[in-house]
């Protein structure tokens, strides 16, 4: 066995970090082509921290503080958030660096070990969330993160260390520290594969790793509870069942049936299923049952994912060249076991190829980008002035409405009535932002300030839409206990001094949602303010 070089590949690893983040810092800025929503979501939370909120207490968002202290730290010490943010990433890719060394020389061998370290930090370090659309965003960046800290924990766990390299105690602390990253991350990654992990270490006979690991994670959750006050779980539980309970959030992609089988998965299942047959019957049956647990967690968090980017691929194919068996063993449809095996990792490889090489020259596609193409997303902030956005995907904008609802006659003929959108029995406009959402909010932000609405830079509002960043542009407070991303209820209403009705909202759905549940919430409103952008209904207290 082809064991690897500790320095060695320390080196090679110190080098992808300095190649893809070096590259990134070097345009001086985030510049974003696509998802400039999810990148004012980010922003959002970020700027409210900066003011001193705290994620769950203060801010209500189904994701961790793991998911934005990175950033926070290059913030802290002076740089833009959009420095800040690709600084953050080189900061886990660092972090990782050590316990990707660790699976590589204690549980690797050959080419396997070298793809693994490349896949581990170019999915950290990327600057778009894969798939196979070449542009540059830092829109679901913690799914990458989640992924790469995932693959870590998985492998260790797996997979036997190599004679006289076994650290029993040392893998245990670091599968239990970074499940515990994951639940304080992303947690559809802890649920997905804590168990499957703990199964594989017990499978295996690892009781000593299991029991570092339980002891690690729990250490880190003290930490925590420390740190931020026993509330914290409480509050960040209750964000969590916000999202569950959602009526427009059960999946933000493809259904959980065509994750499965659907044309562009379908192969990817049956590539998952022809593994742990073949390693079953190779010889490797404790590595097919190991496979066979975490198969459920990679199409469920494929399936929770946007984008439904089935990441999970790139470690299969690591996996199976780990655990080729020994030539000569006959399997499904008579096929040589080893051969079986490398062509498998072949194929599993090929079916994510376009999202890895998405993912890996998104940097360099970030470096080589016309500055004059992109303008300053949000304008008002000082400490955003580093994050750019397109301007021909921002400054035209542009709405969807409802033709039927212009002329009912067309339903005569066959067309279909939009249930329409209703609040204290007034019927919305039908009508959806599909592009600038920038201007539209700049445009809504400096009119609460004039007359009519006169309201002051101390006032919070509650924006009945998926998002908004009307606070950021106007010099608003920022709703406390509010949802920079909106699943249901009315996070924070308590604190809110009006509400805000986008005429044409982001997402229809969404904007109903939350009209229904500040109906159902028994608040006494003013008069509403009107124009011909937004409703405004004064809060009464």
């Amino acid at each position: 066995m082809n064991k690897i070089s500790g320095t060695r590949y320390g080196l090679f690893l110190m080098g992808i970090i300095t190649l893809l983040g070096g590259v990134a810092m070097a345009k001086g800025g985030l510049y974003v082509d696509r998802y400039e929503g999810d990148v004012a979501h980010m922003l959002d939370i970020l700027l409210r921290i900066d003011a001193g909120q705290v994620p769950h207490i203060d801010i209500s968002t189904p994701l961790g503080i793991a998911a934005f202290y990175p950033i926070i730290l290059f913030s802290a010490l002076g740089l833009g958030l959009g420095l800040s943010f690709i600084a953050g990433q080189i900061l886990v890719a660092v972090l990782l660096a050590p316990m990707v060394l660790r699976v590589a020389v204690s549980r690797l061998a050959g080419f396997g070990a070298w793809l693994f370290g490349l896949m581990v930090m170019t999915i950290v370090l990327s600057l778009v969330h894969g798939e196979d659309v070449a542009s540059q965003s830092a829109s679901m960046y913690y799914n990458r993160w989640a992924w790469a800290i995932s693959f870590v924990a998985i492998i260790l766990a797996a997979l036997p260390a190599h004679e006289g390299r076994n650290r029993p105690r040392v893998d245990g602390v670091i599968i239990g520290v970074l499940l515990a990253v994951l639940a304080l991350l992303k947690p559809t990654y802890f649920m997905a594969f804590a168990l499957p992990i703990a199964a594989s270490l017990a499978l295996r006979g690892a009781w000593v790793s299991l029991v570092f690991g339980v002891v690690s994670g729990v250490v880190v959750a003290l930490l925590v509870a420390l740190g931020f006050g026993l509330d914290f779980y409480g509050a960040y539980i209750h964000d969590l069942l916000s999202v569950a309970q959602s009526t427009t959030r059960s999946a933000p992609g493809a259904e959980f049936v065509e994750v499965v089988n659907g044309p562009r998965f379908l192969i990817g299942t049956l590539t998952l299923l022809l593994s742990i047959i073949v390693l079953r019957q190779g010889g490797q049956g404790r590595a097919g049952l190991v496979l066979l647990l975490l198969a459920p967690g990679f199409v469920y968090v494929t399936y929770q994912n946007f984008g439904n980017d089935p990441k999970w691929l790139l470690l299969l194919c690591v996996y199976l060249l780990t655990y080729r068996p020994l030539s000569g063993t006959r399997v499904i449809f008579n096929a040589d076991a080893r051969n079986a095996c490398a062509a498998l990792a072949l194929v599993s490889f090929a079916l994510i190829a376009p999202s890895f090489q998405n993912m890996i020259t998104s940097p360099l596609r970030h470096f080589g980008e016309d500055g004059d193409d992109y303008q300053v997303q949000l304008q008002a902030q000082s400490k955003a002035q580093d994050v750019w956005i397109y301007k021909d995907r921002t400054s035209k904008v542009n709405v969807s409405q409802s033709l039927v609802a212009s002329v009912p006659d067309l339903t005569a003929f066959g067309a279909q009535m939009d249930e329409p959108v209703m609040f204290l029995g007034e019927e919305l406009p039908q009508c959806q932002l599909l592009t600038g959402e920038v201007p539209v909010n700049s445009y809504m932000a400096d009119r609460l300030s004039k007359a009519p609405f006169n309201f002051g830079p101390q006032t919070q509002f509650f924006v009945a839409d998926v998002s908004s960043t009307i606070w950021l542009e106007g010099g608003f407070a920022p709703l406390k206990g509010g949802a920079p991303w909106y699943y249901s209820g009315t996070p924070g209403i308590e604190n809110a001094d009006a509400i805000v009705i986008p005429l044409c909202s982001l997402v229809s759905e969404f904007q109903q949602a939350a009209l229904t549940a500040i109906d159902q919430a028994g608040l006494t409103l003013g008069a509403p303010i009107k124009n011909d952008v937004m409703w405004v209904y004064p809060i009464e207290k």
